[in-house]
């Protein structure tokens, strides 16, 4: 077995970048050691469902071709890997379901994706993640869980899990997830990484197997702050051919102080003691690079109301999505799937409106707290991550499906408690105003800054890592 470079594979997407432009390293090179880590983690974190090693390997030579001759791209060499509900040419789409483990091949990339090649990054291949997109803990029936990198055994989050886990343990140096009410921001929370849920059609959704179009984005997920603004600009843009797709212009970043609003959850969220302390103390970091704490008052639309109207809407829209398999054998969906999908076909027409009207209240109440401040923290998810085999909590998506429900961008920067032996990571939640993603990125950065943030490996990563 090829042996891996822990401190090269988990150093941030920058840092990789900035080697391969001072030709201290190849892309050939960097992805070699990625498919060896790759191999390696496979029998126990499981966080890939393909591995295109022939194609990223030729796609890795024209990258050095390519910088040879002096025509390098943004993202030039770099192995980026993509979540299994988003269009790959010439790879399977299976949306972690079973119905779909035979479909035929995607004829063409996902616009992002196509941009992502076009800035010269080396797609190496598919992501586990929960099936259908619809749950928070990648428990995944048909294609074998996948596994929080600081400690097997644990949800990497969902529905993005692959994802986040795959980010976490250096085994690409970003990757794309999905986010419908949490699902980029809660595995960046669990896994101890950076997940960025963009504004509603800032990135194309054409070419993925859809949860709720009206709450889908694509995002992507990395190992520092810094490292996201360089992927926005490359993958944002207007797609004429997608009816979800805005025209947006991000503002740059302001200087400025910033009113931080603090929102009161009291007993509308479950949050658990020690993930709000360690929020408190992320709080007092932004406070001391300047910023203000904007207190807010408390839900006056309980989060857990809107996060019940997403998801009957999901569910509904699965029936649309997946018609002809629903029509068909039934048990090639999980019982847990069929349940939900089954509930929804029995809502009328009303009931869902009634749930529309429902994200409208959460849509309003983000806008209220932003009115007052230019951005508000949060916790990720009320909790960390949880063991396979216990129920997932129902409060997961509690704080993140406001942003999903309003459209608004929103980012998850792990919080320092992740670098304490044996504790789980904890995210913190930016949200701002729709374009305001380089103020978000800018302060997660900064804040990272002020914390001497430092992307490490996984200490339980060690005991299968090729030496």
């Amino acid at each position: 077995m090829s042996k891996a470079d822990a401190q090269l594979l988990c150093q941030d997407m920058t840092t990789q970048a900035a080697l391969l432009a001072a030709g201290e390293l190849s892309s050939v090179e960097l992805l070699h050691q990625q498919l060896a880590a790759i191999h390696a983690s496979q029998p126990v974190i499981n966080s890939y469902l393909h591995v295109d090693v022939e194609g990223a390997l030729a796609a890795a030579a024209q990258s050095d071709a390519r910088r040879r001759r002096g025509h390098a791209g943004a993202l030039e060499g770099l192995p980026v890997a993509i979540k299994d509900n988003i269009d790959v040419a010439c790879m399977v789409t299976t949306a972690g379901m079973q119905t779909r483990r035979n479909s035929a091949a995607a004829a063409e990339d996902n616009p992002a994706v196509a941009a992502l090649r076009a800035a010269g990054a080396v797609i190496v291949g598919k992501l586990n993640m929960h099936e259908a997109a619809m749950g928070a803990d990648n428990d995944n029936p048909f294609y074998g869980a996948c596994h929080n990198p600081h400690r097997p055994g644990y949800t990497p989050g969902g529905s993005s899990g692959g994802s986040g886990a795959a980010v976490a343990a250096g085994l690409c140096s970003a990757a794309l997830g999905t986010d419908t009410m949490g699902s980029v921001r809660i595995p960046a929370s669990y896994c101890g990484v950076v997940g960025l849920k963009p504004s509603w059609g800032a990135i194309s959704t054409r070419g993925t197997v859809a949860l709720c179009r009206r709450l889908d984005h694509i995002g992507p997920l990395t190992r520092s702050a810094r490292d996201l603004g360089m992927l926005l600009q490359v993958m944002a843009g207007f797609d004429a051919d997608c009816a979800q797709s805005r025209a947006l212009h991000f503002p740059p970043a302001s200087n400025a102080p910033l009113r931080i609003g603090v929102i009161d959850f009291a007993d509308a969220v479950d949050i658990a003691p020690d993930v709000q302390l360690a929020f408190e103390e992320g709080l007092r970091v932004l406070a001391g690079l300047g910023h203000h704490l904007q207190p807010l008052p408390s839900p006056a639309f309980a989060s857990a109301r809107a996060r019940r109207a997403g998801l009957l809407m999901s569910e509904a829209e699965l029936l649309v999505e997946h018609a002809d398999a629903w029509a068909g054998d039934r048990n090639s969906f999980s019982p847990l799937l069929v349940k939900l999908m089954s509930w929804a076909e029995g809502r009328s027409a009303a009931e869902l409106a009634a749930a529309s009207q429902l994200a409208d209240r959460g849509q309003v109440q983000l806008q209220q707290w932003l009115a007052q401040c230019e951005v508000l923290a949060m916790p990720t998810a009320p909790q960390r991550a949880f063991a396979f085999g216990t129920p997932a909590p129902a409060s997961q998506a509690d704080l993140t499906a406001y942003a999903n429900l309003a459209g608004n961008p929103a980012l998850s920067v792990p919080l320092p408690v992740a670098a304490a032996a044996g504790e789980l990571p904890v995210g913190m939640q930016l949200v701002g105003k729709i374009g305001d993603e380089l103020t978000l990125i800018a302060l997660a950065d900064a804040f990272q800054q002020a914390i001497a943030w430092q992307p490490v490996r996984p200490d339980a990563c060690a005991a299968w890592w090729p030496e």
